[in-house]
């Protein structure tokens, strides 16, 4: 396999390291031109024909296995996935799985990926070692590829972000149901709309069912309808259902997690079947439909505790997409925000951008509310912001806490690398000192009369100055005329969210009120 390294056609497919991987690896990998030309086999692959590698090289596939799923795939168009193989001899049998790279569509090379069938192994264990080849497959082309236009509307670059999208794109092409998986907000509902809009259903209706929000006692009739005198209350020509609606189109079950069991045992009947019955109804009626899920559970988890049917769990799960949290997606964090804040302010009719401190703030939040929190953040600061700078000052109040804190953690570990341990109580005095000392300069800054800015602290006149002197602040710190607006919007996060804390009582033990923290 001397010559595979040089082969163009392998080289745009595998790195250097996948190319290690794939050649040591116990699973079979092979992969042909469009043509059927062999231009790569790992050792395993080898072995399992008994022919050695550089025998089979550049050869055609028809001349090495005339009978080969690839040769099938290729001329229909269409991928398998763990299909059963008889190898030669014909006693060995293989799961053989083949990818038409980068689509089935308009691809340039076929990937075979067989798995022996060890008695020994769990069903478990094989789809794990066999996902594991395909993920680096899929890792290498998922970056570069080109997707269909209905997923331009998901922004971002992150590897595991755009696998995502690459999946997606993947399953547009065929007509099985695909369970998305992801916490609140990620995208999930854009993910499955971009799927339909991508697949030759595009033309028909999409129908999205928010399951947590329909009560159960009319989810069923909302789902496959009512006969005429079915119940009191109902229309008296009776309703068609969202089946009914969806039929050659899709169907969308948003939180699918919500269905109550008996809700998923008719369900899986309409999947099972692709026929429902209506309430009060006698006739079954067909119904052609994609079904594709979405949720923020764990379903495995509801599985153990019989809270979600197993049957209805893998009817769901021929493909699942995880699309990963905003925090796991670095640098998309920038690219939404500034995505956000284009949109929004065309809306507007604004011009604004970001400055470095406010995009700092950004990196640091955990976002538990992912790119629907950060569209909504985006939104606040765009309207507070009186300059065409977002300034941390503009965020919301809570956003600007987490910074505080990772500022705090900052402070204290700092604080401990200078103390070493030396004195007793040093992180609790120097730190809370030190944000006494920044609560005062933001007062002063924020109000010119000395008067107000005592006022809001809440301290007497005697403890104010004796805090000035304390904190070496002098009376050339205050802002001149005019310049309290700047002054606010250059506040920083730890600093505004502190002015909004309450003070305690002055400690009566301490010398008159001088050692009155202001928290």
């Amino acid at each position: 396999m001397k010559d595979n390294s040089k082969d163009a056609l392998v080289n745009s497919v595998l790195s250097d390291s996948e190319f290690r991987i794939l050649k040591n690896i116990c699973d079979a990998v092979l992969i042909t031109r469009k043509d059927g030309t062999i231009v790569y086999l790992n050792d395993a692959y080898a072995r399992l024909l008994g022919i050695p590698a550089e025998a089979i090289l550049y050869r055609k596939l028809t001349d090495v296995q005339p009978n080969s799923p690839a040769l099938r795939a290729m001329a229909n168009g269409t991928e398998c996935y763990n299909v059963p193989d008889l190898m030669d001899p014909p006693d060995v049998g293989a799961a053989c799985s083949v990818l038409l790279m980068p689509s089935p569509e308009d691809f340039t090379c076929s990937v075979t990926i067989l798995n022996l069938m060890n008695p020994n192994l769990t069903h478990h264990d094989f789809r794990a070692k066999q996902r594991y080849v395909e993920s680096y497959l899929d890792a290498r082309i998922a970056q570069g590829a080109a997707l269909p236009a209905p997923f331009s509307k998901l922004v971002g670059m992150s590897k595991n972000f755009r696998i995502a999208l690459y999946m997606a794109s993947k399953a547009s092409k065929a007509d099985f149901p695909v369970l998305v998986t992801g916490e609140s907000g990620v995208g999930k509902e854009l993910l499955v709309r971009a799927i339909h809009e991508s697949s030759h259903r595009s033309s028909r209706e999409f129908v999205s069912i928010n399951c947590a929000a329909i009560p159960s006692t009319l989810i069923e009739s909302e789902l496959f309808g009512y006969e005429s005198g079915s119940f009191t209350g109902g229309r008296r020509e009776g309703k068609k259902g969202l089946f009914d609606q969806a039929d050659k189109g899709t169907i969308f079950f948003d939180e699918v997690g919500d269905f109550e069991l008996s809700t998923q045992a008719k369900i899986l009947r309409v999947l099972e079947e692709k026929e429902f019955r209506r309430i009060g109804g006698q006739k079954c009626i067909p119904v052609n439909t994609r079904v594709l899920g979405a949720t923020n559970r764990e379903l495995e988890k509801m599985m153990v505790e019989g809270k979600f049917r197993v049957d209805l769990y893998y009817r769901l799960n021929t493909m699942t997409i995880h699309v990963p949290p905003l925090r796991e997606r670095g640098r998309d964090i920038e690219l939404l925000a500034e995505h956000f804040l284009s949109a929004l302010a065309r809306q507007s009719k604004k011009t604004a951008r970001f400055s470095r401190d406010t995009m700092n703030i950004f990196y640091a939040h955990d976002w538990p509310g992912n790119a629907r929190e950060l569209r909504s953040v985006v939104h606040y600061a765009l309207n507070m912001t009186d300059t065409e700078v977002i300034n941390p000052g503009d965020l919301p109040p809570y956003l600007l806490l987490s910074d505080a804190k990772a500022s705090l953690n900052h402070r204290i570990c700092s604080k401990a690398h200078e103390s070493n341990g030396s004195r007793r109580g040093f992180i609790y005095r120097d730190v809370i000192d030190a944000f006494e000392k920044d609560l005062i300069e933001v007062i002063l800054q924020r109000y010119r009369s000395r008067t107000k800015a005592m006022e809001a602290l809440g301290l007497s006149r005697r403890s104010f100055y004796l805090k000035l002197k304390k904190h070496g602040l002098s009376e050339h710190q205050r802002p001149p005329a005019g310049t309290e607006g700047t002054a606010n919007r250059r506040l920083t996060a730890r600093s505004r969210d502190a002015a909004r804390t309450p003070s305690m009582p002055a400690d009566n033990k301490q010398r008159g009120s001088s050692r009155h923290l202001l928290y």
